[in-house]
């Protein structure tokens, strides 16, 4: 840490810290992301070594770069990386009149280039898996990057079978999965796995916030005949097919072309969602992209 001089903590949680930090020798603004080992639950400590190694590897644009990571003593990790200056969209939009923004706006400064990102992590076999404002940093410019691997899985290496995430934003065969006590819990239950269609479902609640000011209703009740279904393995979550997609309310300035691209991204099913790849595709975009040049 003597290469460091911090200037104020950005984030406090029970087993990490945030710090905005200068380089003394680069003279680099970075963000320090520091980990408690005393504090870290056993069974999560392999999570650190993991963020890591992904992150590491990603390198894009709309990424918030990890530059390395080192011990500071025998009990904190340090993980070095880029510092978004502009802090992150959930104060950005919450700020905003009626916390929500314009629809060309939204599209074109936020969605696309977080969908780029994903789209580069997918493509690679990386789930994020906690998209929210708050893991979405503003950079210099304005630049859109995606932060927090905190809970980044390589779906090459391992299967995602965690309810893993932030409630509201977690996909619904996300929030099926148990808990787990230990990281090799649930790894050979197939019909746990989970993909990256579980980011895209992040995005449209994301999109679907930024445009209504809202976060997403709750999916409505499964039936009653699959509630009483009982579960295939004691003590595991029951795979129930999800009930009907929320009724969703926009306001009359979010066009017919975003509301279909919300519902798409938001349904229940993963393999109805559309890829990142083909939501960059999507008509709202190019809709939002020339309302923007015309502004």
């Amino acid at each position: 840490m003597s290469d460091y001089r911090v200037s104020r903590r950005l984030y406090k949680g029970e087993c990490t810290a945030v710090y905005q930090a200068t380089c003394l020798r680069s003279g680099q603004e970075v963000a320090l992301k520091t980990y408690d080992l005393r504090r870290v639950p056993s069974n999560t400590l392999h999570m650190i070594r993991r963020e890591i190694e992904i992150h590491c590897q990603l390198h894009h644009r709309h990424i918030a770069q990890m530059y390395g990571a080192f011990l500071d003593g025998a009990e904190r990790v340090v993980a070095v990386q880029e510092f978004g200056s502009r802090g992150d969209l959930f104060s950005f939009f919450r700020r905003r009149p009626g916390g929500r923004l314009a629809h060309h706006v939204a599209g074109v400064a936020v969605v696309r280039p977080l969908l780029e990102a994903l789209a580069h992590m997918h493509g690679v076999g990386i789930c994020h898996r906690d998209i929210k404002p708050e893991n979405v940093l503003l950079g210099e410019g304005w630049r859109l990057m995606v932060a927090d691997l905190g809970l980044a899985i390589d779906l090459l290496q391992e299967r995602a079978v965690t309810r893993a995430g932030t409630q509201g934003y977690m996909a619904p065969e996300v929030e099926r999965c148990p808990l787990k006590s230990a990281a090799a819990d649930n790894k050979d239950r197939l019909d746990l796995a989970y993909t990256t269609a579980a980011d895209v479902y992040g995005v449209g609640v994301l999109a679907y916030e930024l445009l209504t000011g809202q976060l997403l209703p709750p999916p409505s009740p499964a039936p009653a005949a699959a509630k009483a279904a009982p579960a295939a393995v004691a003590g595991s979550a029951t795979q129930q097919p999800p009930g009907p997609p929320p009724a969703l309310v926009f306001p009359a300035c979010v066009p017919a072309s975003a509301r279909d691209f919300i519902i798409a991204a938001v349904s229940p099913q993963p393999e109805d969602r559309p890829t990142a790849v083909q939501l960059l595709q999507h008509v709202w975009l190019a809709e939002a992209a020339d309302a923007a040049d015309q502004t």
